[in-house]
């Protein structure tokens, strides 16, 4: 008679192929957990190590700022409109200003290409504080100038500062006081009482709607400021030395600065003590002058581009132009 044991008995593999499946199954599992689990931990470091880093980078960012306030004195502040006052990374920890500092890999930030740097506006200033470190570049820009409530000789911009000391001026001033008087209940100046009324409505209209033309027709006035590039003129290599030359023609050294465009030939000179002939069958000495040359060719002049554009064209700058101090 068929039972459930003799099925079994005739199908072994069947419940073997089904153990084996049921362990895949079970090992993909814990693989799985266990790699999700290793990613997790991974991206919680990597998030925490830059997390790290902004926040030592704005530390040392502020540290910069603070210092700024210091250095920036009434000597040292600009005085025309577009003039600019910068101090490297390098120069402020070479004045005290500041003790050098690193990143959070500690590795030292980049002394030449850090900076800040003051420029003169209308009525105030513009602080730029420029941070560049291994795995992070950013700056700050704010508004600075000399106001009352300054620890040092400039200090940020606090608009709450200022709303207080308006808000103390307004209340030092005497108050003025204004007689208040009705009008007459007098029945017969009804007629004349209304007609001024509509006359001084429309006389109020005509003097709005003549103050909005002119409104309207008045232009805005734009500032805009010089920026200069000077492009240094552009030479080729030097050639080689030539050979030493009998110097007969009195050439003296010639030795031609970097930019000189009209420089292209530099002159070396030699001499030496030499046999230079014989006098009663004996050999006559004297000073013998050699020179050698060499040239280089011009490619290109020098030249000096103006533009005018607006404040702070980043623009522009990134070009490498820079103020003139001119503005228009």
């Amino acid at each position: 008679m068929y039972t459930e044991e003799n099925a079994r008995g005739r199908f072994p593999l069947r419940d073997i192929l089904l153990k084996v499946i049921v362990v895949i199954i079970f090992l993909a599992l814990i693989i799985f957990i266990i790699s999700n689990a290793t990613n997790t931990d991974n991206t919680a470091k990597t998030t925490k190590t830059s997390s790290n880093y902004d926040k030592v980078f704005s530390e040392n960012l502020e540290k910069m700022e603070d210092a700024s306030f210091n250095y920036f004195t009434k000597d040292k502040l600009p005085k025309e409109t577009g003039a600019i006052s910068e101090l490297t990374l390098r120069e402020m920890i070479n004045s005290n200003l500041l003790e050098a500092f690193t990143d959070a890999d500690g590795k030292a930030c980049d002394v030449n290409n850090s900076y800040i740097r003051l420029t003169k506006n209308d009525g105030d200033y513009t602080l730029r504080v420029n941070l560049e470190c291994n795995e992070k570049k950013d700056y700050s820009l704010m508004k600075v100038g000399e106001y009352d409530y300054c620890e040092h000789d400039i200090c940020k911009k606090d608009a709450s500062k200022e709303k207080e000391d308006n808000s103390e001026k307004e209340e030092s001033e005497p108050v003025k006081e204004v007689e208040i008087t009705e009008p007459s209940n007098n029945t017969s100046n009804n007629g004349n009482t209304s007609y001024r009324s509509n006359s001084n409505r429309a006389s109020n209209k005509t003097n709005s709607d003549s103050s909005l033309a002119y409104n309207d027709n008045t232009s805005v006035t734009r500032t805009m400021y010089e920026y200069k590039k000077v492009t240094s003129p552009s030479f080729s290599s030097w050639s080689s030395w030539s050979n030493w030359k009998y110097n007969d023609k009195g050439y003296t050294a010639i030795k031609c600065s970097s930019n000189d465009t009209k420089c292209l030939r530099e002159v070396q000179l030699y001499s030496r003590r030499e046999q230079v002939g014989t006098k009663n069958g004996r050999p006559v000495y004297g000073t013998v002058r050699y020179y050698s040359y060499r040239t280089r060719t011009l490619i290109r002049n020098s030249s000096v581009n103006v533009k005018w554009s607006t404040y702070n064209d980043v623009n522009l700058l990134n070009q490498g132009y820079t103020y003139t101090g001119n503005i228009k």
